[in-house]
C-alpha cells in the first residue's frame, strides 16, 4: 500500500483502470471525508450524504475504464458526486445545502475571515463576523453558495471549479467577484460595531 500512495490521483486512477484495486482503495482514503463533506452541503442529511459518497466511489470504479488521464481527478469526482446530489434533490425536491456552520472547517473559515487571535475580544469578534457572513452565505441563491462552498471550503481553483458546474473559468471568476461583493456589502454594518 505505501507504493500506490505516492501516487498522483490520475496516476492511481491509471492504475485502477488496469486492474489494481489498491488504487481506489487509495483514493477512497484520500477524499472519503472530503466527498461525504461535499455531498453534506446538498443533501442537509448524514445518512444521504454518506450514501452518495458511497455512490460517488462505485461511479468512479464504474468509469474506471473511461477517465483520461490527462484531465484533474478530484474535480471529476466532484461533478460525480455533484450530479448525484443534485439528482437525489430533484428526486426529493429540496433545493437547500447544508448550513456552512456545521460542516465546514474551522481554519478555513478563520482564513476566509482573515482573523487569529488568543484574546477573548478577539474570538468574540471573529464568532460575530463568522455568524454574519455564514447567515449572509445562507441567503445566496444555490448556485452562489455552490461557488463559496467550493472556492472557499474544499479549496479549488476557478478552473476546477468551472469543470464541476459546467461553466468556464471567467464565469466562475466573475460570479465569485459578485458574490464576494455582495457579501462584504451585506456584512459591513456588522463592522460598524465590532
Amino acid at each position: 500500500m505505501a507504493e500506490v500512495s505516492a501516487h498522483s490521483d490520475e496516476t492511481l486512477m491509471g492504475l485502477l483502470a488496469s486492474g489494481q484495486d489498491a488504487a481506489l482503495v487509495e483514493l477512497v482514503r484520500r477524499y472519503q471525508n472530503d466527498v461525504f463533506r461535499f455531498c453534506l452541503h446538498y443533501l442537509k442529511n448524514v445518512e444521504s450524504a454518506k450514501d452518495m459518497a458511497q455512490e460517488t466511489f462505485l461511479r468512479v470504479y464504474a468509469a474506471r475504464d473511461r477517465f483520461d488521464v490527462e484531465r484533474k481527478f478530484k474535480p471529476w469526482m466532484l461533478r460525480i458526486a455533484r450530479n448525484l446530489c443534485l439528482n437525489a434533490l430533484r428526486r426529493s425536491q429540496l433545493v437547500h445545502m447544508a448550513a456552512l456552520e456545521e460542516h465546514g472547517d474551522p481554519r478555513n473559515e478563520i482564513e476566509v475571515l482573515g482573523l487569529f487571535s488568543e484574546t477573548p475580544e478577539d474570538r468574540f469578534i471573529i464568532t460575530e463576523r463568522r455568524r454574519a457572513l455564514l447567515e449572509a452565505i445562507d441567503t445566496l441563491p444555490a448556485e452562489s453558495r455552490e461557488i463559496v462552498v467550493l472556492r472557499y471550503f474544499q479549496r479549488m481553483s476557478a478552473r476546477d471549479i468551472a469543470g464541476i458546474v459546467d461553466s468556464t473559468e471567467g464565469a466562475v471568476r466573475t460570479r465569485l467577484h459578485r458574490i464576494l461583493k455582495h457579501l462584504q456589502e451585506h456584512c459591513a454594518p456588522l463592522e460598524e460595531h465590532l
